[in-house]
């Protein structure tokens, strides 16, 4: 897996859609391409949160701990940026990432991705979109739970 192939991947992702060839090889180059056969565990609930991912090749499943084993939360495939709160904020992982397929990812260490963050003002006004995206998600989700217990 070569750099353009990191950096076409990277172009998929939402934070670096807006971010031409010569940036996204350099952010390909902050990190670390890492591969994973079907099965295996990225980080777990609980982990210090050092890096964020992007992927490259392949699908992760993210789940968190329920009554009947674990309870997936999402799938998410090429270009997805995952991991990312516990990198920036230096906090445990909140949830488990495990490689639903053969997986290969670039890994942001959490110094990485603070520079590109600093250095590249759109790349953290995407990311700051996408982070509030999913909390309106989850607000939503939320709501619609309470609406629904309340009806009961």
């Amino acid at each position: 897996m070569g750099l353009d192939d990191v950096a076409a991947a990277l172009r998929e992702c939402p934070v670096f859609r807006g971010v031409g060839d010569q940036r996204l090889r350099l952010v390909a180059l902050s990190g670390e391409t890492l591969r994973f056969d079907a099965g295996e565990t990225l980080f777990a609930r609980g982990d210090d949160g050092e890096a964020a991912f992007v992927i490259v090749e392949g699908r992760v499943e993210v789940s968190v701990p329920a009554r009947d084993g674990a309870q997936v939360l999402a799938v998410l495939h090429r270009g997805a940026l995952f991991g990312e709160i516990a990198a920036l904020c230096d906090r445990p992982r909140t949830a488990t990432a495990t490689a639903a397929t053969p997986l290969t990812v670039l890994r942001l260490p959490s110094a990485a991705l603070r520079r590109l963050l600093a250095e590249f003002h759109d790349v953290a006004i995407a990311l700051i979109e996408v982070m509030a995206s999913r909390l309106d998600a989850v607000n939503t989700s939320l709501a619609e739970g309470a609406a629904g217990r309340a009806d009961r």
